[in-house]
């Protein structure tokens, strides 16, 4: 349902993804709010231990999300919707003037990432261990930031699942540096921050110089 609402804000409304993702954020927020003004309640232990088992040493969630990632990058760079997908998001005009049916493609981009949100979900809820509304709000930066590290462009067109999933990986090992040295929680939000600033600069002056070209 996120998905679709999503859509139609961007596509039938015509209104910017970053701010249309942000209506339904806070939105989304509010009701969260709603059902649950304070932290309470207690996630079924039966559900934590399923998500934080391990194989040997390796959690089972980081070889799912592995192997997640390197399936969609074969989606995205061998199949013909895949292909669509990423000529979409290059440049969606473009892309219906040579027969795509960009409004399509869309609406699978937005509801696909929504359903992709609900094992996320619940690798959060089995770490929280009780219900909280605002459990989320440390991991907004986090994602862009881990997008952004991983080459994928905040305006379509370039990315690479294994790439993010590289920059999410990269993103942990920096808070874990962090932790380890002592420093306050704070740092960890500055050091994502100025990883994510560089990154975006790199890339907008690599994509600028490319279209000079």
């Amino acid at each position: 349902a996120v998905g679709i609402v999503n859509w139609f804000l961007v596509v039938m409304l015509n209104i910017t993804p970053l701010i249309a993702t942000l209506i339904t954020f806070t939105a989304l927020q509010g009701v969260s709010f709603l059902l649950r003004p304070l932290p309470g309640g207690k996630i079924s232990r039966d559900l934590n231990e399923l998500v934080t088992s391990k194989l040997g040493f390796i959690p089972i969630a980081f070889i799912v999300a592995l192997i997640l990632a390197i399936a969609l990058e074969f989606y995205l760079r061998r199949t013909r919707s895949g292909i669509r997908l990423r000529a979409v998001g290059s440049n969606s005009a473009v892309a219906t003037r040579v027969g795509v049916k960009s409004k399509r493609v869309m609406f699978f981009a937005y509801v696909a990432t929504s359903v992709c949100i609900v094992p996320a979900a619940l690798l959060l809820m089995a770490q929280a261990g009780t219900g909280n509304s605002t459990i989320g709000d440390s991991y907004v930066l986090t994602s862009i930031g881990a997008a952004v590290l991983g080459g994928a462009s905040l305006f379509g067109g370039r990315g690479s699942f294994i790439g993010v999933f590289l920059g999410a990986a990269l993103l942990i090992q920096a808070n874990t540096v962090v932790q380890f040295l002592g420093l306050s929680t704070y740092w960890q939000q500055w050091f994502i921050g100025g990883l994510t600033l560089i990154a975006a600069a790199v890339y907008s002056k690599i994509r600028i110089s490319t279209n000079r070209a």
